[in-house]
C-alpha cells in the first residue's frame, strides 16, 4: 500500500483540500504555542487526577478529560473557537454558499490523549459525528525517520484499495498547534511513537449537528 502525506498548511481560515474527495481541514494555527504551554500542563495535571481516565482503544496511551470544553480558561476558549474555525470551512467546502443556510447548533465532545512511548490508535471511525478532529498539544520526537506517531487517514473505499487505483492511506505528521478535521466516518488511526520518542499529548474531538441545541457543548 503505498501513501501521501500531508504538506504543511500555515495560517486559520484556510480552504479544505480532499482526500478521495472526502473534505479534509489542516491548519497550522497561529499564536498556537503560547497556548499549547498551558494546555499541555492543565491536561498533564488533571489526566492524572481524572478518575475516568482509561486506555480504551489505545496502546500505551491514556485517554481522559472529557469535560476539557467545559474548563474554564481562555486558552480552552481559544481551542472551543478553532474548533467552530475547523467546522466552518468543513461546511462551506461541502455546502457552498448553501452553509450560511445552516441554522442547527453543534454539540461539541472532546477528549485529551497523552501517548507514552510506542503509544499508538487502532482504526477506528466516530459514526455518529458529523466532523471529527484533532489537535496537536506536544509532538514528542519523531526521530525524523518513517511515519511514527502520524494520523493516517484511511480511503474508505475497498475496492478502489484493491484495484490499485488509490494511494490507501493519507499521512499527516502532528506538529505542535496544528488542527486537522475531517468527516467522522473516515477510518482512520494513529502510527505507534518511536521509542525513545518521548510523550506526544493531542485533544481530539467530535461535532454533530443539533437543531435544539444553541451553543457548544
Amino acid at each position: 500500500m503505498s501513501s501521501i502525506t500531508a504538506p504543511a498548511r500555515p495560517g486559520a481560515g484556510i480552504k479544505p483540500m480532499s482526500a478521495w474527495k472526502s473534505p479534509l481541514y489542516i491548519a497550522d494555527l497561529p499564536g498556537a504555542a503560547e497556548h499549547n504551554e498551558v494546555l499541555r500542563d492543565l491536561i498533564v495535571t488533571r489526566t492524572m487526577t481524572d478518575p475516568e481516565a482509561s486506555n480504551f482503544g489505545v496502546i500505551s496511551a491514556t485517554k481522559a478529560n472529557q469535560d476539557i470544553l467545559a474548563w474554564a480558561h481562555p486558552a480552552v476558549d481559544w481551542f472551543r473557537g478553532q474548533i467552530m474555525n475547523a467546522v466552518s470551512a468543513l461546511t462551506a467546502a461541502v455546502l457552498g454558499e448553501a452553509a450560511n443556510e445552516v441554522t442547527q447548533g453543534v454539540i461539541a465532545e472532546a477528549w485529551t490523549v497523552v501517548y507514552a512511548e510506542g503509544g499508538s490508535l487502532r482504526p477506528h471511525t466516530h459514526h455518529d459525528s458529523a466532523w471529527s478532529g484533532v489537535y496537536y498539544v506536544e509532538s514528542g520526537d519523531g526521530g525524523g525517520t518513517g511515519d511514527a506517531g502520524y494520523l493516517q487517514l484511511l480511503d474508505p473505499r475497498p475496492a478502489a484499495i484493491a484495484r490499485e487505483a488509490s494511494e490507501g492511506v493519507y499521512r499527516v505528521e502532528p506538529v505542535p498547534g496544528r488542527m486537522v478535521a475531517f468527516p467522522g466516518w473516515l477510518p482512520h488511526s494513529v502510527q505507534a511513537t518511536l521509542t525513545g520518542g518521548g510523550r506526544r499529548i493531542c485533544i481530539a474531538w467530535n461535532v454533530a449537528y443539533d437543531k435544539d441545541w444553541t451553543g457548544m457543548k
